[in-house]
């Protein structure tokens, strides 16, 4: 209804009801009617929301987070994004990461807007919208984060379903008598891996669940 069934991207956008990629001045968001009853308003992280050919520092800004109803914006236009060397907007510009991780980054500006609104207008209310680049590719984050799962998905990914699963159940997440569905025949079975394979697969397992942790770790902060 707003025109996002596709990416924003040119190459993507197509010219038939609702898959054009583009917002308009009509699709208002949360932050605009936010704002307009007295709340600060902050975006954090990715948008995703800015056609590509909208992308530079000249604008127009009208589809970036200023021209949506945020006051202010840290974070990046695109959709998968390098977490080392995001291509990082800061309100209106385009600007440098520092070389620390982009949670980091992101958690900090949200410490100082928090901080910023607290001092300078403590019974404002605000809205902070935090959308990390976790644990959409590339997957990275910093080498103690993977290390604490060395060795933690050898066994591979049809056992640890089955005790992901069985835990859910312990948790009551899930109904006692569910069943565990077929695996996705697009998955192979871990059996027919080659020991090479296996290898590599359990290291993306290792680091998806470090930077998954991570990313908790710098929400909690």
């Amino acid at each position: 209804s707003v025109g996002m069934g596709l990416f924003p991207h040119k190459f993507l956008s197509a010219e038939f009801p609702g898959y054009s990629g583009r917002l308009e001045p009509r699709d208002g968001t949360i932050a605009e009617y936010l704002r307009s009853i007295g709340y600060s308003t902050y975006a954090l992280g990715k948008w995703h929301l800015t056609p590509d050919e909208e992308s530079t520092d000249l604008g127009p800004f009208d589809r970036w987070p200023s021209g949506k109803g945020f006051d202010h914006f840290l974070g990046f236009l695109g959709g998968a994004e390098d977490q080392y060397k995001p291509d990082l907007v800061e309100d209106n510009n385009h600007v440098k990461p520092d070389g620390r991780h982009l949670n980091a980054q992101l958690a900090d500006k949200a410490i100082s807007y928090i901080d910023r609104q607290q001092r300078l207008a403590p019974d404002k209310p605000f809205f902070i919208y935090l959308a990390t680049g976790a644990a959409h590719s590339p997957h990275q984050v910093d080498q103690p984060w993977i290390d604490k799962y060395k060795g933690q998905f050898d066994a591979g990914w049809d056992a640890y379903r089955e005790q992901t699963f069985a835990q859910q159940k312990q948790l009551g997440l899930i109904p006692a008598d569910a069943v565990l569905p077929e695996r996705s025949p697009r998955v192979p079975a871990w059996d027919s891996l080659s020991a090479d394979q296996k290898k590599v697969y359990a290291r993306f397992m290792e680091v998806y669940a470090g930077f998954l942790e991570y990313t908790d770790a710098e929400i909690g902060r």
